[in-house]
């Protein structure tokens, strides 16, 4: 007698079904908004020739801001602003770049929250595409933006450590 496949059983095919239906999982809920808690402050990345600082701030229930700027001995220049918003039970990542070649403002819609970090997506965007930040721990943070522009893949990474100044 041949073997019944686990989906021609009836309970197989119920176990599809209610599966089908259940959330995705890391789906972003709106309710989970304070989990960016941690942005706050300011973070500091030093490289060979500069410092790079990122400083995030809650402006209200539903934004946060925040700046990066490259600092090379005295001076410092803005390089972008940030906002994280809610907007119903959708969340996004704004990012708006400084600069000559100032690209118009994007909305990359985060499509992972969690206590460890987020992931930020506009995939019909050329850059960024992705930002990914995620928290090594309370001091540490990675920021971690890709995308493609003039037909190269860029992937930029950003190894923060919280500024205690």
């Amino acid at each position: 007698m041949a073997k019944k496949q686990w989906y021609h059983h009836p309970l197989g095919l119920l176990i599809l079904v209610l599966a089908g239906s259940l959330p995705v999982a890391g789906q972003v809920r709106s309710a989970d908004f304070p989990l960016l808690n941690k942005l706050e402050g300011t973070w500091k990345m030093n490289t060979r020739k500069s410092t790079i600082v990122e400083t995030w701030s809650r402006s209200n229930d539903s934004t946060w801001s925040g700046k990066t700027w490259r600092v090379v001995g005295a001076d410092s220049a803005l390089q972008q602003t940030m906002q994280v918003v809610r907007r119903g039970e959708e969340i996004f990542y704004i990012p708006v770049y400084e600069g000559p070649d100032k690209p118009p403002a994007i909305r990359l819609k985060l499509r992972v929250l969690k206590a460890i970090g987020f992931v930020a997506e506009d995939l019909h965007n050329d850059f960024p595409k992705k930002i990914t930040y995620r928290f090594k721990d309370d001091r540490h943070l990675d920021a971690r933006v890709e995308g493609e522009r003039d037909g190269t893949i860029e992937e930029y990474i950003f190894q923060y450590s919280i500024s205690r100044d």
